[in-house]
């Protein structure tokens, strides 16, 4: 990427973050708190409603309480039938001035014994209804309150319209005497009574009965709890406008309860908003210019200079002429980096020079060592050559000796036995020697050849049956006592593994006599392996002679080895198997109770 071009990135990119961060920083702070003033205005609002809402209750309460006092009032209970007529008492003109719509008269047994309904126009209506009995008795006059709660004042629906109800007891003369009854007064807070509220409070507010499981979620169960408790909900409706929520208890003794709700507009919120818009605009295109100016700047003072060397650098990459050099001109930081460019110009030509010098150096060392190469490949192949004669030669000469000396063996064997059958006894203990010492060469003979096949052609491995190879091993040793346990095994091995058991077996008969019993025991261990074990009871092999019984002609302290070509032999044969073979006593830590050879071979 050209330096022009990632310095234009880089000031897109920090312009857009600029931009990112002072909308976040508006966003959470400017309109957060403008936000938060409105929620208090309209809690605020919420609030003077409550207030005005209390400022009614108490003046129908004061109207109540002066007419209930009043001795005109008294004389409906204390002359009954005479000159004071109750709807005389209560006219109609005045009720509507006072702002009274209900008025109920009851006697102290809780009986209606008055009621009368007045009225927008100033019309009386006999009754009131019927449904404002049951809130009376279920607030002003509950059961067991003779003559009713005094100065009992709240708000109570009728037909889904909040209603204002205060209830004082009417007593004879003064207040020490009896209660005669109770005047109830009720104010109707209809429409067009919150609207006269909104009016003088410069509110848009709504009042209305509330049930919490019919509501269709206009408080979640959260802000109803709270709301509940006495807290104002507040909550956004819109852009343009906040809603607060109050809850206000009925008179009942099992209250109903009201939801009174609040819009408050948000002129400044609005206003504010656009402001920032207005803001964040002048702040793009400030910015903008600000990057041309940036751009144009760079673009005089340091990307023209380094445009300049990189042509600079492309025009000498193109030619690979290293002599030329790149004119030292521009501010003082360019000028240092063409300065160091030059100089490692003429440094690189330099050492370009020297490596010419130091590859024809190694292409005449090259050219020396493939000459040596050919000499030492025509030297080994004369070597070769006289290797395979060499090995030719030893071939026919130990053929020759072993099938010469292997025949003479025989013959003398033979002398030996045909003159074993006409001696005499004393003679015939010569005759056993001879016929001992042929049977031996014969074996280190045979040992000879076993050796050399396993050297010349060795047989390829492949799965063998254990049991089958030492049974054949048994049978040309008749009256051999051997034992074998969990021998049932397949490994990998060669006709040749009949070599392992014959030697063995031929040395544990040698040093323990004929009487020696054998054993043969397999047993798995780890990685896949068999482990074999071949024990008897002869005398024991000492300590110090285990690990060398598999060496050739290895000897002791006293005497060249008996063991001879035999083990080593086994331990061939093994390792070309893949195994391993090793030296133990019969029963650990008791030499004298016999030998135990072990050796590991794969299973098939």
């Amino acid at each position: 990427m050209k330096i022009r071009t990632r310095t234009r990135l880089i000031l897109v990119t920090t312009l857009i973050i600029f931009l990112i961060v002072l909308s976040f920083i508006t966003q959470a702070i400017i309109l957060q708190s403008f936000g938060i003033i409105e929620k208090q205005e309209t809690t605020s609002h919420v609030q003077r409603f409550i207030s005005q809402l209390n400022n009614e209750i108490e003046t129908v309460a004061a109207t109540c309480h002066d007419w209930a006092d009043r001795d005109e009032t008294a004389a409906i209970f204390t002359n009954p039938g005479g000159e004071q007529d109750p709807s005389r008492l209560f006219q109609s003109v005045s009720m509507k001035d006072l702002g009274i719509d209900y008025i109920i008269v009851y006697n102290a047994s809780g009986n209606r014994v008055f009621s009368e309904t007045i009225s927008r126009n100033g019309n009386t209506i006999e009754d009131a209804p019927l449904e404002l009995d049951t809130i009376v008795h279920d607030s002003i006059l509950p059961e067991g309150f003779s003559g009713g709660v005094s100065g009992r004042r709240g708000i109570s629906s009728i037909n889904n319209d909040p209603v204002i109800l205060v209830g004082y007891p009417v007593l004879y003369g003064n207040p020490s005497n009896s209660t005669a009854g109770t005047l109830v007064m009720a104010r109707l807070l209809d429409s067009e009574r919150i609207s006269d509220i909104d009016t003088m409070l410069q509110l848009d507010a709504t009042l209305l009965p509330y049930n919490p499981k019919t509501a269709d979620g206009v408080l979640s169960a959260d802000e109803w709890t709270k709301a509940k408790g006495g807290a104002i909900i507040i909550r956004q409706a819109d852009e343009n406008h906040l809603d607060g929520f109050a809850i206000i208890t009925g008179i009942e003794n099992e209250p109903s309860f009201f939801l009174l709700k609040i819009e408050t507009n948000r002129p400044v919120y609005q206003e504010v908003q656009r402001s920032i818009l207005i803001v964040a605009a002048a702040i793009i295109i400030l910015s903008i210019a600000f990057l041309v100016a940036v751009q144009l700047l760079l673009q005089g003072f340091i990307l023209a200079p380094l445009n300049e060397l990189d042509n600079g650098m492309k025009s000498i990459g193109r030619s690979g002429d290293l002599t030329l050099r790149i004119p030292e001109k521009g501010d003082e930081e360019i000028v240092s980096l063409i300065h160091s460019l030059n100089h490692m110009l003429g440094q690189i030509q330099q050492q370009q020079d020297e490596l010419h010098d130091l590859l024809e150096e190694i292409e005449q060392q090259r050219d020396d060592l493939r000459d040596a190469r050919e000499a030492l490949a025509e030297r080994n192949r004369d070597l070769e050559e006289l290797n395979r004669k060499a090995n030719l030669y030893l071939d026919i000469y130990l053929d020759a000796i072993t099938y010469e000396i292997l025949n003479a063996i025989m013959g003398l064997r033979g002398y030996a036995e045909l003159f074993r059958h006409t001696a005499q006894d004393s003679e015939r203990i010569f005759a056993d020697k001879i016929i001992a010492l042929a049977k031996k060469s014969d074996d280190v003979i045979r040992n000879i050849e076993t050796i050399s096949r396993i050297y010349k052609n060795p047989s390829e491995i492949k799965a063998v049956d254990l049991a089958s190879i030492i049974k054949k091993e048994m049978q040309s040793r008749p009256g051999i006592r051997l034992i074998m346990e969990n021998c049932n095994r397949t490994v990998l091995a060669n006709d040749m593994l009949g070599v392992v058991f014959d030697n063995l077996f031929s040395n544990s008969l040698k040093f323990g006599g004929m009487d020696t019993e054998i054993t043969v025991t397999a047993r798995e261990v780890p990685e896949g392996l068999l482990e074999i074990s071949v024990s008897d009871t002869g005398p024991g092999i000492p300590g110090a002679m285990k690990p060398l019984v598999f060496d050739r002609f290895m000897q002791d302290s006293r005497k060249r080895s008996s063991y001879g070509l035999g083990l080593h032999i086994v331990k061939m044969l093994i390792e070309s198997y893949g195994g391993k073979v090793w030296a133990d006593d019969r029963i650990p830590g008791d030499r004298q109770s016999g030998t135990a050879i072990r050796f590991t071979l794969r299973l098939a």
